[in-house]
């Protein structure tokens, strides 16, 4: 067992194939097995950590890839296996973060160390873990003020070549995200033409 569980915290892939699932097209409920385009990703995210300690990554994504869903994949990962860690994310329109949430949601819900998590809270918003001091929220860019008040290790900003008030968004949740080893900050979009924020 506790081989297992060092393997779990240190082997993305094997992770995400043993304890993630997620729902496709069809509606089935599968094991996350990452394609080739989500190991990819997860390959640059690993080179960023071994060079500079920390994430910064822009992505600009094809659809239907799956990035989000390894962002989100990854979030989850860091958030129970490191202490302390605070894990935003900040799309576009409510129905994306809804989306986006309810992934993670899924990866707690079927997660199969589950009993080990304390939930401290659990709202449409918010999941965070009392035993971890750790946890999730999430926000919506058209709110101007929004994610300014947390300090947060893991940022997946999503969509962001789509979101209102950028440049504002960008500059207020990148003060929350401090300069420090192990942290993550993600922005990923489909295009939607030039000279906007993205």
């Amino acid at each position: 067992m506790k081989d297992k569980l060092l393997r779990l915290k240190t082997d993305f892939p094997y992770f995400c194939r043993t304890c993630l699932k997620i729902r496709t097209k069809s509606g089935k409920v599968t094991p996350l097995i990452l394609n080739k385009a989500q190991l990819h990703f997860y390959n640059k995210v690993q080179e960023q950590l071994e060079t500079m300690g920390r994430v910064r990554l822009t992505v600009v994504k094809g659809r239907q890839q799956g990035l989000s869903t390894v962002i989100e994949a990854l979030g989850f990962w860091r958030t129970i296996f490191t202490h302390g860690t605070n894990t935003f994310i900040l799309t576009h329109e409510k129905e994306a973060t809804k989306n986006l949430f309810n992934m993670a949601k899924r990866y707690y819900e079927h997660f199969p160390l589950k009993d080990f998590l304390q939930t401290k809270e659990d709202s449409s918003t918010s999941l965070s873990f009392s035993g971890l001091e750790s946890g999730y929220k999430v926000g919506t860019a058209g709110n101007k003020g929004v994610g300014r008040s947390d300090t947060v290790q893991f940022f997946h900003g999503s969509e962001v070549a789509f979101w209102q008030h950028a440049s504002e968004h960008a500059a207020g949740v990148l003060q929350t995200v401090p300069n420090e080893d192990g942290t993550h900050v993600i922005f990923e979009s489909t295009a939607n033409g030039i000279g906007n924020f993205f």
